[in-house]
């Protein structure tokens, strides 16, 4: 019993509201046009290709502040576009237990993507004939 209860009280602890609510990645919608690949600017890993339906959900973590995005695809030009964040309401149930904060706030779970569902605009590029 007191080995059961030990745990409890180390598994309350050592959580939060938003570890326990919400995960630690998001889905994003993006709407573009057919073969329009999504890369993270400051690595330049692509995290989303859309290949069919102009449209490509894909789970990116949470950040503490917003991340930039490029969208490229052939014969357009490169857009680059923001996901912001925002304060992530649950973690407001960490006043109960204040060390909470502190863990959403290491995991990232303290906030959230505002805009869940991004369109993609794409410029077409016009090549000069000379």
């Amino acid at each position: 019993m007191k080995k059961t209860l030990l745990i409890i009280t180390i598994a309350t602890a050592l959580s939060s509201c938003c570890t326990i609510f919400t995960a630690s990645r998001q889905n994003v919608t993006f709407m573009a046009p057919n073969g329009t690949k999504i890369y993270d600017v400051e690595t330049n890993v692509k995290i989303a290709e859309v290949e069919k339906d102009n449209m490509v959900t894909t789970k990116i973590k949470k950040k503490l502040s917003d991340k930039q995005l490029i969208a490229r695809k052939e014969g357009y030009a490169p857009t680059p576009f923001i996901l912001e964040t925002e304060f992530n309401v649950s973690t407001l149930w960490n006043i109960l237990f204040w060390p909470g904060f502190l863990v959403d706030l290491g995991t990232g779970k303290m906030f959230k993507w505002d805009n869940t569902i991004v369109n993609v605009e794409l410029e077409p590029v016009e090549e000069c004939w000379e």
